[in-house]
């Protein structure tokens, strides 16, 4: 049987907002070390990325996030060389053996996420939020930030980010037409990438990478 289009949810705001402001730490040029979920052989996911992007790119003020910078963020590390070589090498062994121990997969996303700075799909995941733990612990022992107790984890892959205030009344108009249904990822890749965000976009390059299996 066909399945439902994804329900939408809008977060708790006033009006959507530029994303691309720069954060504490950040300026043009800043590179960043975190660990990611990236998506290179999700075949679905990029066909429906695909779809919504061509009917999001008609919304005045929404950045569409092409499919090969598709990504769900999990755990920042730290600025690049913040860790010398032999500690961050450590750190990825651990980060890897903690991750072939945990069932993340299959990530379905299911939900489309409308917060103030943008839109994605929303995942639901056995262990994600295990897996998120243990890294924030391990980033911590390695010298990297502490987790913060109070922050809730909501993984989602963005679809578009907003470069100013945008009609909502466009983007739901565009929603239809991409008709989006939920979709089920069985191989991500569990990625470590030095990340930049210059020119209203983040792009980076992987430092290690394991994919991701049941």
């Amino acid at each position: 049987m066909p399945s439902h289009p994804v329900p939408r949810q809008r977060g708790s705001f006033e009006r959507t907002r530029n994303h691309w402001w720069w954060r504490e730490g950040w300026s043009p040029g800043t590179r960043y070390l975190t660990w990611h979920l990236t998506f290179e052989g999700a075949t679905a996911l990029h066909e429906a990325a695909e779809r919504a992007g061509k009917a999001l790119s008609t919304v005045t003020g929404v950045d569409v996030v092409p499919v090969e910078w598709l990504h769900l963020t999990m755990t920042g590390v730290g600025h690049s060389g913040d860790l010398d070589p032999v500690t961050l090498n450590e750190h990825v062994d651990s980060v890897f053996s903690a991750a072939s121990r945990a069932s993340i997969v299959p990530l379905v996303f299911d939900r489309l996420f409308i917060y103030q700075e943008g839109l994605s799909l929303s995942a639901t995941s056995p262990g994600l939020q295990e897996l998120r733990k243990l890294q924030g612990e391990l980033v911590s022992a390695a010298g990297g930030p502490a987790p913060d107790p109070d922050e809730v984890f909501y993984p989602r892959v963005s679809l578009g980010y907003f470069s100013q205030e945008i009609s909502e009344e466009a983007l739901s108009d565009a929603l239809d037409l991409a008709d989006l249904h939920p979709i089920v990822v069985v191989s991500p890749r569990l990625s470590l990438i030095e990340l930049g965000r210059d020119d209203r976009m983040y792009t980076w390059r992987v430092v290690a990478q394991q994919e991701l299996h049941s």
